[in-house]
């Protein structure tokens, strides 16, 4: 009998192969002669929902050369006529290999299964599996929605800036944060864009979600080192989110339902092979929790938020398409009180991909995108709206001009309107119907950024590659707005005022502007191993002003003036990459360091809402940073995941002429957000072909506070006195989260679908978010510490695709 099943296996394993070896070659084009560049044109499809595949590899074996699927999956060839054979990879999905014989000009349209994981030994990769040894690019990460749901979720689902997080040279500052610090940059130094539209908060929740709904991404992009030239205005990351199109072919949709959020989306056809829709919402129901907790605080709050896609996708031919996307996203959260907090996102973005020729292209987005916050005192006593917010108009042009292969030119030019409304007190009345306090505006502030770029990739030989390139960035800062004068030689403050002036409706107040070069090159010391260097300056006009260590809804955006200039980052890095056993396992080696000038810090006790002249509460600093970054990745077997760990410093140093300006001496300090060690080991293990269980662990150094060091009466008040910032450290964080996902088939069966169960904190460590002190008779002020989840947080979360 063992004989037997020897057999049947044997059999089953040599016959694929030998099918796969006799498949007959697909001719594809009109014979006419054709002997060289004979265009070939593709697109690739989920065979279920019909979706388009981004970012799908196409290789062709005999070249080595690979080709990427655009926004529409599609992708585009040129090719000799000759035998060749494709090979079709996409994160998730079977592999497809597709001989062909080109003869002429053709399409080939193919579909592509999800992996049901049957096999133990298949590697499906999301992009070309050697591009991070073959490319010039350092620091770019991109994730495709198939490995993050291989994640255990955050109460019930996957999270993006949660994931990007667990990449090297990438830190959060706790658990109820939204902002991303990378490579000792502020949160205010990453541009985040949905769909080409900038993003200004991009959470839910004060961080607990992030605002971005899963289902309606197809991928997303991460740069961090070496930032391509078509992007600007931030100092030291860009996050790229592509949303999903709907399919051109037939209706579908997923749905899941957790603990404390749910989810639906929709998408199809609305014009068969020419226009299709995608639909997608979120909302929570996180009251019910709160409601039936035994604590009177927590029972008498509220916490709500919702989020809304939809992406409109038109194929004109197949060298041009047009995509609208939509975005909004809603919070509202009274923690038991009167006051209630919320804030809102909103974008549109249109955007036209277009093939001119077989050598050159061209992306053209147009956006909008606004941002507020509104505070509501309802008390009865002191009752008042707060309003602030922040607008974007804009446009970009990207061409791309492909000179050979390895060869390729890049050029564009982008500009955008920005209009930030940074506070409003709007008084209400109280019970006898008087004003309880005065109303107040602050002046709103106007600005155009723009630039132009040029850049330029190209290789010599299998050695070597280099890309090099220039950006020209230009910044207005114009009113109607009145401006202050002050003595000079003097502290920039209220006492030494010495006139003002008043600008009329675009007049220019004060002009920046600034060449940013980058360049890269990769070096490759065998097929497996390569060496990497680029310089990157970035300038950064736009500052979050904000004294807290996370992006709070709260927080206000200036734009920089005569008296806040602009930051400038310069960027050094130097890595190692190594591929092992066929690429099996991924490792890198980074090393960096950064200049930024131009930092905004703020004196003691400064005043920063409501504020009309920051200029007096903010002192302007220098930073550097540095560290070294480790990345382990697996990609086969039962077994995979990775491991980053990065060893990193962000200090900061305020040295003015005015000694009462002077911060901790004029030496060096840490940042609020300072983490020398940070290290995170993801793993996933596959039970059984349905059967799945991830696990997350997370530890990192606790970061700066400021501890005081005495107290003093004043005024019959008991002040805390400190000396220095940030020489104190809160615990160190670590925390482990497990989830197990069972994918069920039950053939129409209400349980069919996929089930997660998971557990945050799984041993209940209290990490402390932040300090706290209260005031201890005979001593010096006491300090607390404030833990967002302190306990184990199971949650269950079902989800279907129809």
């Amino acid at each position: 009998m063992k004989k037997f099943l020897l057999v049947i296996g044997l059999l089953l394993f040599i016959i694929p192969g030998v099918v796969l070896a006799q498949q007959k070659a697909t001719v594809v084009g009109r014979d006419i002669g054709e002997l060289k560049n004979i265009r070939i044109s593709g697109r690739l499809i989920d065979q279920i929902s019909g979706e388009p595949l981004v970012g799908a590899t196409v290789t062709i074996r005999e070249l080595n050369k690979t080709e990427v699927t655009n926004t529409n999956g599609s992708f585009f060839l040129v090719l000799d006529r000759a035998e060749y054979t494709l090979e079709f990879r996409y994160v998730g999905y079977e592999t497809i290999i597709y001989p062909i014989i080109a003869v002429g000009e053709g399409r080939i349209s193919l579909t592509m299964i999800q992996e049901d994981f049957t096999l133990d030994d298949v590697v499906i990769f999301g992009r070309d599996p050697e591009k991070n040894l073959r490319s010039t690019e350092m620091g770019a990460i991109s994730i495709n929605m198939n490995t993050l749901k291989e994640l255990p979720p955050f109460l019930g689902e996957v999270d993006i800036i949660r994931s990007i997080a667990t990449l090297p040279g990438v830190s959060q500052v706790g658990e109820a944060s939204s902002g991303l610090n990378v490579r000792g940059g502020g949160a205010d130094q990453n541009l985040i864009m949905f769909a080409g539209a900038p993003i200004y908060n991009p959470s839910h929740l004060f961080g607990l979600f992030t605002a971005f709904n899963p289902d309606v991404v197809n991928d997303f992009t991460l740069y961090k080192a070496i930032i391509p030239t078509r992007y600007g205005g931030r100092g030291s990351s860009i996050l790229d989110i592509t949303p999903k199109s709907g399919s051109l072919d037939t209706w579908g949709g997923d749905m899941m339902a957790g603990s404390v959020s749910g989810k639906l989306s929709i998408n199809g056809p609305v014009v068969k092979d020419k226009i299709s829709a995608k639909v997608g919402f979120r909302g929570s129901y996180i009251n019910w929790l709160l409601n039936s907790l035994n604590n009177p605080e927590l029972r008498t709050s509220q916490a709500n938020f919702n989020d809304v896609n939809g992406i409109l996708y038109g194929e004109i031919n197949e060298n041009h398409n047009i995509t609208y996307s939509f975005y909004r996203s809603y919070d509202d959260f009274a923690l038991a009180s009167d006051t209630t907090i919320s804030w809102t996102n909103l974008s549109h973005s249109i955007r036209y991909n277009g093939k001119l020729s077989e050598k050159f292209f061209v992306d053209a987005i147009g956006f909008y995108t606004f941002y507020d916050f509104s505070i509501f005192n309802r008390s009865g006593i002191n009752n008042f709206d707060l309003k602030s917010g922040i607008e974007d108009v804009g446009a970009r042009l990207n061409f791309t001009y492909n000179l050979g292969d390895r060869n390729k030119l890049f050029f564009g030019a982008d500009t955008k309107n920005i209009t930030i409304n940074p506070g409003e007190l709007i008084p209400g009345t109280n019970e006898n119907g008087e004003m309880s306090v005065l109303p107040q505006l602050v002046q709103p502030e106007f600005a155009r950024e723009s630039g132009v770029y040029f850049q330029h990739d190209f290789e010599i030989g299998e050695k070597l590659g280099f890309s090099y390139g220039l950006r020209y960035d230009s910044y207005q800062y114009f009113g109607p707005r009145t401006v202050r004068s002050y003595a000079p030689n003097l502290p920039i403050n209220s006492a030494n005022v010495i006139g003002e002036r008043t600008y009329a409706d675009g007049e220019v107040i004060q002009s920046y502007d600034g060449f940013g070069p980058r360049a890269s090159f990769r070096y490759s010391i065998n097929s497996k191993t390569s060496i990497k260097g680029g310089y990157n300056k970035m300038y950064q006009f736009i500052h979050l002003i904000s004294n807290t260590a996370t992006i709070a809804p709260t927080d206000v955006w200036k734009l920089s003036d005569e008296f806040i200039r602009p930051q400038i980052v310069d960027q050094y890095s130097l890595g190692l990459y190594k591929n092992f056993k066929g690429n099996i396992f991924e490792t890198s080696f980074e090393v960096y360091y950064k200049d930024i000038q131009n930092v905004v810090d703020y004196k003691d006790g400064a005043r920063l809402l409501l504020q009309n002249n920051l200029e007096t509460e903010i002192i302007p600093g220098v930073g550097q940073a540095y560290g070294v970054e480790m990345y382990v990745k697996k990609n086969l077997g039962r077994l995979t995941g990775w491991l980053s760990y990065t060893y990193s410093r962000a200090l900061r140093r305020v040295l003015t002429p005015f000694e009462e300006e002077i911060i901790n001496d004029g030496n060096w300090f840490p940042a609020n957000f300072d983490k020398p060690h940070d290290l995170t080991l993801i793993g996933n293990y596959k039970l059984a072909s349905n059967v799945s269980l991830s696990g997350t662990f997370f530890y990192s150094t606790g970061r700066p506070v400021s501890f005081p060091e005495a107290k003093f009466d004043f005024a019959g008040n008991s002040l805390a006195f400190f000396r220095d910032r940030n020489l104190q450290r809160i615990p160190d964080f670590h925390r482990l989260d497990l989830s197990l996902n069972f994918q069920l088939k039950g053939k129409g069966k209400f349980y069919e679908g996929d089930w997660t169960f998971a557990v945050m904190n799984v041993y209940g460590r209290k990490n402390p978010f932040s300090i706290f002190f209260a005031d201890q008779a005979g001593s010096p002020p006491q300090a607390y510490r404030l833990a967002i989840l302190g306990v184990p947080l199971p949650t269950l979360s079902y989800s279907l695709k129809f």
